[in-house]
């Protein structure tokens, strides 16, 4: 793990360590997120969010804390064939956060923005009543939108490079 947290600074590890070396909060690096884990996308996340609220000179504390908790529903989101991904993904969406937000007050101590920020970080599903959680909603849109980006563009490029090594042999 400690390779993993080499890009993340002093200050933002030593507010984070506490959640992320928690045994529960650890089951995260199993849970498949986008393009890694739960694990990796909220420490993504959180270091995001945190470095925006050092720039407005918001709560950091309550940022990092709120945006590690973010996606802490420790369950693999699953894509039934049987259903409609549509309505599955809205179901997800409104769901994940309420149990984020359990799991977060079972475990640790929240204060109101650190609840705000993890049951309302699904805009427009929720909606954000403080700077902090705002911040978080478009750090966590933000880097979903670039982990769909990487995974579209490495699926195009390895067709590609498939069709170009058949092409060729």
């Amino acid at each position: 793990m400690e390779k993993l947290l080499l890009k993340y600074d002093d200050y933002f590890l030593a507010v984070a360590r506490p959640i992320i070396e928690h045994d529960e909060y650890q089951k995260m690096k199993v849970i498949p997120h986008h393009h890694g884990s739960v694990f990796e996308h909220s420490l993504d996340v959180a270091y995001l969010s945190y470095k925006i609220a050092m720039k407005f000179r918001l709560d950091v504390i309550s940022t990092i804390r709120g945006a590690l908790l973010h996606d802490f529903y420790l369950y693999k989101f699953k894509k039934r064939e049987d259903k409609n991904l549509l309505a599955e993904s809205y179901r997800h969406s409104r769901n994940h956060p309420k149990i984020a937000v359990k799991n977060a007050q079972k475990y640790f101590e929240l204060n109101k923005k650190e609840r705000d920020i993890i049951s309302n970080h699904m805009f427009p599903v929720g909606l954000p009543r403080s700077y902090e959680a705002w911040v978080t909603t478009i750090a966590d849109k933000s880097l979903a939108l670039t982990e769909y980006t990487t995974r579209v563009y490495c699926f195009a490029y390895l067709k590609l490079y498939l069709h170009l090594v058949q092409k060729s042999a």
